[in-house]
């Protein structure tokens, strides 16, 4: 499936009337995605990772990252394609372990 296939369909399935909603729904996501990994390194935890769970979570974070996009006219594929971009200007100048935004 391509990005911009992706962005369209799920758009299909977007029922809020705040463009704040998407929004607000990426940083829950985003933190339940990130403590499928997080709660198990800090406790020290030696237990396989469940796939469906972070595919599940990950599916969330995409949707909402999709919508918010959506709504600011810009598409997934656009945001994919500026920061390969990027990371490859990054990895030829030799800074792509530095710190900040613009390097």
């Amino acid at each position: 499936m391509h990005l911009n296939s992706y962005q369209l369909e799920a758009a299909e399935t977007a029922q809020y009337n705040e463009k704040f909603y998407p929004i607000a729904s990426l940083m829950v996501e985003a933190a339940e995605l990130s403590d499928l990994f997080v709660k198990p390194m800090l406790r020290g935890d030696s237990v396989d990772i469940d796939r469906a769970k972070v595919v599940s979570e990950a599916g969330d974070v995409l949707w909402n990252l999709a919508m918010i996009l959506k709504d600011s006219d810009i598409t997934l594929e656009e945001v994919a394609q500026q920061n390969l971009r990027k990371l490859k200007s990054r990895a030829v100048r030799g800074v792509i372990q530095g710190s900040g935004g613009e390097r």
